[in-house]
């Protein structure tokens, strides 16, 4: 498993506000919310050096562990969390522009 490395970052007033409306827009944390942004820029960013397709599935794999990895260290008792983890799956493809990999949402994709 990866380690996670803390960047700190200082933002101007305005665009600090931004991002924590926008994070609260989307039920998330603002760490979460800004490590989305970079994670979309990395990938956008590599996508013109690989195969389009290789580099979509690699993207849905990379949200799919955030968020899972994200549900598991919450260790929430809620029975409904594998939905809730597949729910919040499915709203960052759409959020980064991506298509679900099947019509079940990737469900089965994990």
């Amino acid at each position: 498993m990866t380690n996670h490395i803390c960047i700190q970052t200082y933002l101007s007033y305005p665009l600090a506000q931004w991002v924590r409306s926008e994070a609260d827009d989307h039920g998330e944390c603002v760490s979460v919310f800004i490590r989305d942004l970079v994670m979309a820029a990395y990938i956008a960013q590599d996508e013109g050096r690989n195969d389009t397709l290789k580099d979509l599935d690699k993207a849905r794999e990379i949200v799919f562990s955030s968020v899972a990895l994200d549900a598991i260290l919450t260790a929430h008792p809620d029975s409904s969390l594998r939905q809730k983890t597949h729910d919040a799956y499915a709203r960052r493809l759409q959020r980064l522009g991506l298509a679900p990999a099947s019509l079940n949402v990737g469900r089965d994709e994990a």
